[in-house]
């Protein structure tokens, strides 16, 4: 009987094991620098979560899995983690094209998706049916509201009126192309090119002479990281004249700020590690302290973020019960590095976080990213071309 009672204590136990979180990051391809920022911000979040006694009383285990910025790689990372690592959360998720690709995995089995990234709209209808999908990144809607209002700006200001858009086959550049295009033109612009190129390729050379004949005021450019040091190149050797060059990518190579083909590059970012905000800084000085440098991708402090709060629902909920943990993640209300998070409907998704209001628009000054759109953010002024 003793032997029963003993066998059934350690069964128990055994039972209430640790919370597993899986973890779908671009670690390889075209979006790794997003996917490593990220996978640090996570370990770092790891690091205080279970310093501070974990999740339900264990510490919370992370598996990660590199979905190498393809769609069929993605898909049975996804379902591995699911199936054999059997997660009870997932999170991560940058790439749109991937995120669209596991949509049906992840609602075949009612999977819990607290997802950083994946901003097209695509992902948006794949998901909108999702009970259990928690996106924080804006959708690419809110990005353009913000873009388009520092365009109007450089309209009003620097007197720019045309504009030339790049944009990658994938659907982070391709989805609504021709709704930006209409807002460009209703916004008082002419639009003289949209040109799409293969992200990666490295082949901007009849880009960039078409643009040239085209002779834009802002050349505006969506795609990934591995395209910004050969497009830049490629404009600089056909001397291609602009008032600005502003890119979209969701992170920018290693070390570009160093290279003379950055100066004067302009960008949106969520976040930069210059901000004064109180919850940035105090990242900032744990990344530092973590990692022994600081970065100015906005996907490690996203994914930090991303974390922690998950974390706090299911501490909150007291369970690992998806519906229990969904209605408490949304009642989240915190501070954090990009302002306050809280979770209301976006167009189609119940559970949306950050929104338009929090983008800043930088360029690449004196080997930094420095902000300088909103005015009252800017800590140099911008510099314009033309």
């Amino acid at each position: 009987m003793k032997t029963l009672l003993m066998t059934g204590v350690l069964l128990a136990l055994s039972g209430a094991g640790a919370v597993k979180v899986g973890v779908l990051l671009p670690l390889s391809g075209a979006g790794s620098v997003s996917g490593q920022a990220a996978k640090n911000g996570y370990q770092l979040a790891l690091d205080e979560i279970n310093r501070a006694g974990g999740v339900l009383g264990k510490p919370l285990e992370l598996e990660f899995a590199d979905d190498g910025s393809a769609p069929a790689k993605a898909v049975p990372e996804f379902v591995k983690l699911v199936t054999v690592e059997k997660v009870d959360f997932m999170a991560g998720g940058v790439s749109s094209a991937t995120s669209i690709a596991v949509s049906g995995p992840a609602k075949q089995y009612g999977t819990f998706m607290a997802w950083i990234g994946a901003a097209a709209v695509p992902v948006e209808d794949a998901f909108a049916d999702h009970p259990y999908f928690f996106h924080y990144h804006p959708w690419s809607y809110y990005n353009f509201e913000a873009i388009l209002g520092y365009f109007k700006y450089l309209k009003t200001y620097k007197k720019a009126k045309t504009i030339a858009i790049a944009y990658e086959d994938g659907p982070f550049g391709s989805a609504g192309i021709d709704a930006t295009v209409d807002a460009f033109r209703k916004a008082g612009f002419n639009v003289v090119m949209t040109e799409k190129f293969k992200t990666g390729s490295g082949n901007f050379g009849p880009l960039v002479s078409k643009a040239k004949a085209a002779k834009p005021d802002i050349l505006y450019w969506v795609g990934y990281d591995t395209d910004a040091l050969p497009l830049a190149t490629e404009i600089k050797q056909q001397n291609l004249q602009l008032g600005l060059l502003y890119g979209t990518p969701p992170s920018w190579p290693v070390g570009f700020e160093k290279n003379s083909l950055s100066d004067n590059v302009a960008g949106l970012s969520l976040w930069l590690s210059t901000s004064p905000n109180k919850d940035s800084r105090t990242f900032v000085a744990a990344y530092k302290k973590k990692y022994g440098t600081v970065t100015d991708e906005y996907f490690a402090p996203l994914a930090y973020v991303n974390l922690k709060t998950l974390a706090a629902a299911i501490n909150r909920a007291g369970t690992t019960d998806k519906a229990k943990v969904a209605a408490e993640m949304a009642k989240t209300n915190v501070s954090t590095p990009f302002g306050q998070l809280t979770f209301s409907p976006s167009l189609k998704t119940k559970y949306q976080g950050f929104k338009a209001g929090n983008w800043l628009h930088f360029q690449y000054l004196g080997d930094a990213r420095v902000p300088v759109f909103p005015i009252k953010f800017a800590q140099k002024p911008m510099v314009y071309g033309k």
